[in-house]
């Protein structure tokens, strides 16, 4: 059976991103689910349906293509020094791309090549120092005023560690030095790969999308986070299989409320568990929502 390898990226509290993990054996061809019946009248698929068209439509997809054999970074691929940043004035300049040059910027080769640690290599367009450095940036300064400009007094090609959608990675980069800072600002040196957005983003009927948050050790179990809240019934893992994907997401229903009750506007990201037919064995697993794949810490 193809190997799909899933990778890494860090957790962020409630909100963020949640990501990878392979593991060993063969999957079942079985599909297997648990559906969500829709509300009387309600437009949109339910859970069964929509899983079983994103798990077809998987299969020769640009994404499948892109996430498989491509550069997608499953992290932020700048890193900063410690003590980053001295003062609010300094992260506003930084994010507003508000630099003083005082040194040469290379522009440096037209292509610049990635290394995957299972040993093949992906060789893209390359960002120049000048285009790495403002990369990220906003172009407009993110408060009021920025009245503080950040100095450039050194420039170096170099290399970082990103997590990818193939695994780990060896990926070129450029390391600044900036005035008053001890330790480099590192910057990407290659444009990242990008999935396409989801053809239909289907309106999703008393269930949700979930991200991927970790993989048990036998390959079974799938942890997935999923938001719940005031109003709502605390959700459960819902999940789809065939023998090349995995279709996660959980219930969102409402809970009954007393009238009058005023609930708060943020959202609380619960962890729900699904059990697979068999071990998860390198199948990419997709959320139900984005249509898009998943991957998990550790």
């Amino acid at each position: 059976m193809r190997s799909v390898r899933v990778s890494a990226v860090p957790v962020l509290a409630l909100a963020g991103a949640l990501l990878a993990a392979a593991l060993t054996s063969c999957a079942s061809a079985t599909p297997t689910a648990i559906d969500v019946a829709q509300s009387p009248g309600a437009p949109g698929p339910g859970f069964q349906t929509r899983a079983a068209e994103l798990a077809s439509g998987w299969l020769g997809s640009p994404s499948q293509q892109t996430w498989e054999s491509g550069y997608v970074p499953l992290e932020d691929t700048t890193r900063l020094p410690s003590g980053a940043f001295h003062s609010g004035a300094d992260k506003a300049a930084y994010e507003a791309g508000q630099f003083h040059v005082n040194a040469p910027l290379p522009y440096g080769p037209g292509k610049q090549t990635v290394r995957f640690d299972h040993g093949t290599t992906a060789t893209l367009p390359a960002l120049g120092a000048g285009q790495a450095l403002r990369a990220g940036s906003l172009g407009h300064c993110p408060t009021s005023s920025c009245p503080t400009w950040l100095t450039v007094t050194g420039v170096r090609a170099a290399t970082e560690r990103v997590r990818t959608s193939q695994g780990e990675a060896t990926v070129p980069a450029w390391a600044f030095v900036i005035q008053g800072y001890q330790g480099e600002f590192v910057f990407a040196a290659v444009k990242p790969q990008t999935l396409p957005e989801p053809v239909d983003p289907a309106r999703l009927n008393g269930y949700q999308g979930a991200r991927l948050v970790s993989v048990s050790a036998d390959g079974r179990t799938l942890t997935l986070g999923a938001v719940t809240g005031c109003g709502k019934q605390a959700p459960s893992g819902l999940v789809y299989e065939t023998k090349d994907v995995v279709v996660v997401g959980a219930t969102d229903k409402p809970a009954p409320m007393s009238p009058g009750t005023v609930c708060p506007a943020d959202a609380v990201m619960a962890r729900v568990q699904v059990h697979l037919g068999d071990v998860l064995d390198g199948r990419t697993v997709i959320n139900v929502g984005t249509g898009q794949p998943e991957a998990a810490v550790g």
